[in-house]
């Protein structure tokens, strides 16, 4: 069931992040010439300007690592879903085409250089609360010995979960999947940086394949 635009609220309890959340509509028709363009041309690009791994100075992911490391995580736990993306483009893995919504988080998460979320509307139930996970929070899809304590969890009024350090977390999503809702986590220190609007606004009208329905930005303890 579709949410009022008044019921998508966020109570952001963690300190130096910032979330954007966008509600995004798939428009009728075909949509893969125009996404294999995005594609294309996004892979591209990041290759050829991160092809040693030089991404690991950008600002942002510097400033997304800290934040991660701020709650004694393993090693494991502080790559952000950018990161894990990265790693998979730099080894010469594709993103597919099927998918519009997996198409767009993981090309926004490329133009960004920071860890975004997807979900379908439908399926989640505000509000959600932006917390540190608790040691009972675990994700069906990742391995049952990768806990969520210490992590930086989106939770859902249910209970549903949502990490900055999963590419696996739209697994749920389907290709006819009509209303999407991404989230950016971004580091409030370099938020302007991430440019989660911008990047947003030019690939919906670069590709038409979805149309903005909302947008709205959590800061922490905003209620």
């Amino acid at each position: 069931m579709l949410p009022s635009l008044k019921e998508i609220e966020c109570i952001n309890q963690l300190q130096g992040w910032r979330l954007h959340f966008a509600w995004l509509r798939l428009k009728e028709g075909e949509h893969q010439a125009a996404l294999r363009i995005a594609i294309e041309g996004t892979v591209s690009i990041f290759r050829e300007k991160f092809s040693h791994n030089s991404y690991f100075d950008e600002p942002i992911v510097r400033s997304v690592r800290s934040l991660l490391g701020k709650n004694d995580l393993g090693q494991k736990k502080r790559l952000s879903s950018f990161e894990l993306l990265a790693q998979k483009i730099l080894a010469g893995d594709d993103i597919a085409i099927e998918n519009p919504g997996i198409v767009f988080r993981n090309l926004l998460s490329l133009k960004s250089f920071a860890p975004w979320s997807i979900m379908d509307i439908c399926k989640v139930s505000f509000p959600f609360v932006f917390r540190i996970g608790k040691k009972e929070d675990t994700l069906k899809s990742e391995d049952p010995t990768f806990t969520l304590k210490g992590c930086p969890v989106l939770c859902d009024k249910d209970g549903r979960l949502y990490i900055p350090l999963s590419i696996t977390d739209g697994e749920d999503i389907t290709p006819s999947c009509r209303d999407i809702l991404l989230v950016c986590y971004a580091p409030l220190e370099r938020a302007r940086e991430v440019a989660a609007k911008s990047h947003l606004g030019n690939l919906v009208h670069m590709t038409q394949v979805f149309r903005f329905v909302m947008e709205r930005a959590f800061l922490p303890n905003e209620v």
